[in-house]
């Protein structure tokens, strides 16, 4: 497989530089990339700072990195260019077309992409993150008539990485709750559930993949066992099924995609600006 250095460069936190090259770098699926995030490089001394260190990378590996660069200035980006040919600049080709379109002239001003100027949607997302870390893993269910959506699952399904993505990119209060071998041989909703059934939501997974996932975090024991995983997922299905809970499988999607499915399922608006 091929092994390509990448830089995600930026005056600014690099934020923007780092998804939109990871969005066009998933295109390319038999390269492995080395990633190195570089955000703040705002001066003459951090740009000559950087040339060095990218210049002895590529002496050592007889190859050029490919630089995402989200940089303003335009004589920063000017001295980057002069020093390397794989570069890509994210920003500046795309202004013009948006300034005509638009009839305005663009600020030209660094880190707005990333900056708190919606000081309500902020105190949103910070409200959601609070709500759904204090509700992880079944804690404080007297709360969940306050909860934008509840996930139900397993452990290690995916649930808390789940639950926290759509607090931090949708402002979404979202709690989760770990059915456990010690419920078997049946699951069943909890009082606050059954109160907020249409709130409901379920993680489901592959035996294979949650197997190997649990033998990771703890060999021993039934935590990992084959049998006793195919026992939670099966009481797991039983329940959806008889509650008419909707669910999406983990086993082969990322976060992001599993967020944005339980979103549209639910048909639920982002309380942020996405």
């Amino acid at each position: 497989m091929k092994i390509q250095k990448i830089f995600y460069v930026s005056d600014n936190t690099a934020l923007t530089a780092k998804s939109l090259g990871k969005s066009l770098l998933s295109q390319f699926e038999n390269v492995y990339f080395m990633e190195h995030l570089r955000p703040f490089i705002n001066t003459q001394k951090k740009v000559i700072e950087l040339c060095q260190e990218i210049k002895e990378i590529q002496k050592q590996d007889e190859q050029e990195p490919i630089i995402f660069a989200s940089v303003l200035n335009p004589q920063l980006m000017g001295m980057l260019r002069a020093k390397f040919v794989n570069i890509i600049d994210i920003i500046r080709p795309f202004i013009p077309s948006l300034e005509k379109l638009m009839g305005e002239k663009s600020s030209q001003r660094a880190g707005l992409a990333h900056k708190m100027i919606n000081v309500r949607e902020y105190d949103e997302r910070i409200m959601a993150i609070d709500f759904t870390l204090s509700t992880d893993d079944g804690l404080k269910v007297s709360d969940y008539d306050e909860a934008d959506i509840i996930l139900l699952g397993v452990s290690r399904c995916g649930k808390t990485p789940t639950a926290l993505y759509l607090a931090l990119n949708f402002g979404l209060k979202v709690a989760n709750y770990p059915f456990t071998s010690e419920d078997l041989p049946e699951f069943t909703l909890t009082l606050e559930q059954k109160k907020n059934h249409h709130k409901l939501f379920g993680l489901l997974i592959s035996v294979e993949r949650l197997t190997s996932i649990r033998k990771e975090r703890r060999a021993a024991g039934n935590y990992s066992n084959v049998e006793q995983v195919s026992k939670e997922l099966l009481a797991l299905k039983d329940l959806f099924a008889q509650e008419k809970i909707p669910f999406v499988d983990t086993t082969n999607r990322s976060v992001e995609e599993i967020a944005s499915f339980i979103v549209s399922k639910k048909n639920i608006r982002a309380k942020i600006a996405m």
